[in-house]
């Protein structure tokens, strides 16, 4: 792998151009801890049009586009610092980038180590290792540019995509699908998206341990049919209960603070109950590594096919399918498809029967 020299972090360490951000909350807070690290503050924030309000941010004045445009001028480096898939805004920030050195950084979504080139250097030998199972030459070109963007925050390296109905069936191959389970169902968002990639599957259990996004589910599964079961519940390695945090979005997760709610937590091989399946789909926010583990006995029977997410933590990319590589050796072919969005999220694996 042919990698930048120098990577984001050590740039903006040195350079004297004022650094501002794009978008406040959740994404800037992680941002500007992340520059704390490299002694580097921002310089300013701005957000869209309709997000300004007369408020501030972190003591600084959340100033509009042109705003900041003319208090920092064409030369400002922008980090964006928050992530979105509609096309318009995507379009906005291409737009943006064209005019500016725009950066969107990436950021552990679940806390950790930042994906630097020191971290990649410390864990070259699982980078190589994972980027061999990847055969195919556009996986392997994908790997490779999430690479390159996690260390240069380039949105340039986020443009090989596919439909979300091409991933899950790239997924599958060859396979029939006709059950599945869908870890992490959200509004039955990925559901819809199964139903129409898979004309024959009419047993779909889908799984969601936010307390909202379950009823819209369960509004959902009401108009199935009976094709469409849910279960309030975190999918982890383990039935049991996890302490959760929410808030009907992609930092909902399990392992939230200690005095936040507590959810249910199943395993998919008790879930199953050993029933047949043949796809999985995994977005459980960070829980990827544990709910694979929980699927131990369903994997060794059934060999479905799988979809899993390898954004949530820094060490996914690598760890995620070197384990399965390891634990079911010859079962599994593996590609790698992302959905459009921005930063690198939405990355799936997709770990294909062989048989």
């Amino acid at each position: 792998m042919r990698l930048p020299t120098k990577d984001l972090w050590e740039r903006l360490s040195r350079t004297d151009r004022p650094l501002v951000l794009y978008g406040t909350g959740d994404g800037a807070d992680k941002l500007i801890s992340a520059l704390a690290r490299i002694g580097r503050a921002p310089d300013g924030v701005f957000a869209s049009e309709g997000f300004v309000r007369r408020r501030t941010f972190r003591g600084m004045p959340v100033l509009s586009y042109g705003e900041a445009l003319a208090r920092f001028g064409e030369e400002m480096i922008v980090l964006v610092a928050f992530g979105s898939a509609r096309p318009e805004v995507m379009e906005r920030i291409r737009h943006m980038s064209e005019r500016h050195t725009l950066r969107m950084p990436d950021l552990p979504l679940l806390g950790g180590p930042l994906f630097d080139r020191a971290y990649l250097e410390a864990h070259r030998q699982e980078a190589d290792a994972a980027r061999e199972l990847f055969t195919e030459p556009a996986s392997r070109t994908l790997f490779d540019e999430m690479l390159a963007y996690r260390i240069t925050g380039e949105i340039a390296y986020l443009s090989r995509t596919a439909a979300p109905e091409e991933i899950f069936r790239a997924a599958a191959g060859s396979r029939a699908v006709r059950a599945a389970l869908d870890g992490g169902a959200y509004y039955g968002d990925s559901a819809r998206v199964m139903f129409a990639a898979f004309p024959a599957l009419t047993s779909l259990i889908a799984a969601e341990p936010e307390a909202h996004s379950f009823r819209r589910l369960s509004e959902y599964a009401a108009q199935s049919g009976g094709a469409v079961r849910p279960i309030l519940a975190a999918l982890w390695d383990e039935d049991g209960t996890l302490p959760f945090t929410g808030d009907c979005g992609r930092s909902s997760r399990v392992l939230g603070k200690a005095q936040e709610k507590e959810v249910p937590a199943r395993s998919v091989d008790s879930l199953l109950g050993g029933s047949p399946v043949d796809l999985i789909k995994l977005d459980v926010e960070g829980g990827e590594a544990r709910a694979l583990a929980g699927a131990r006995e369903t994997i060794a029977r059934w060999t479905p096919a799988l979809a899993v997410s390898l954004y949530h933590r820094t060490e996914d990319l690598f760890s995620i399918p070197l384990s399965l590589s390891a634990a079911y050796p010859g079962r599994y072919s593996y590609l790698l498809r992302r959905a459009p969005c921005y930063p690198a999220w939405d990355l799936m694996l997709c770990a294909v029967p062989n048989s």
